[in-house]
């Protein structure tokens, strides 16, 4: 049940101020942090459906889910052959929300050297599927969570 006064104190008016603001800037990526079931990923969506990435995707990954072995693969996608199983060409996350939004939930849960491949693209707009050599650019916001806790 949702009380009368739910979204009316000073702490929720500021967050629904700074979520205005960052609908109207694009390309900046937002770090959502609070407790379990308070709403992070409802934070993403209203900066991403009412702000100017609208008209494209908007792609939530739970980085906990992800088995190790497939993290690499889902992140950046891959060419058909890569590895044993690859039978056909795969986008990743980057690449199926190019022009959206990405929200990456316990980010911290991946292996560090995942993580630096991470920023690494979030920093340089490019991922590279694996099997391949081309860079290929990305256009993404990255509202993330991080690990719980944090």
């Amino acid at each position: 049940m949702v009380e009368p006064d739910a979204g009316r104190s000073r702490a929720a008016q500021v967050v629904l101020e700074e979520i205005a603001l960052l609908q109207q800037a694009p390309t900046v990526s937002i770090l959502i942090t609070g407790e379990s079931g308070t709403g992070k990923e409802w934070i993403a969506r209203a900066i991403h459906f009412g702000g100017l990435r609208f008209k494209g995707p908007f792609v939530t990954v739970n980085c906990a889910a992800i088995p190790r072995d497939l993290a690499e693969s889902n992140f950046f996608g891959h060419a058909r052959g890569a590895f044993t199983g690859a039978y056909d060409s795969h986008r990743g996350h980057f690449e199926q929300a190019d022009g959206g939004t990405l929200f990456l939930d316990e980010v911290g849960d991946l292996p560090l050297e995942l993580q630096a491949k991470l920023l690494r693209t979030v920093e340089g707009g490019q991922v590279t599927r694996l099997g391949e050599t081309q860079d290929r650019p990305v256009d993404v916001r990255i509202p993330w969570r991080p690990p719980t806790g944090s």
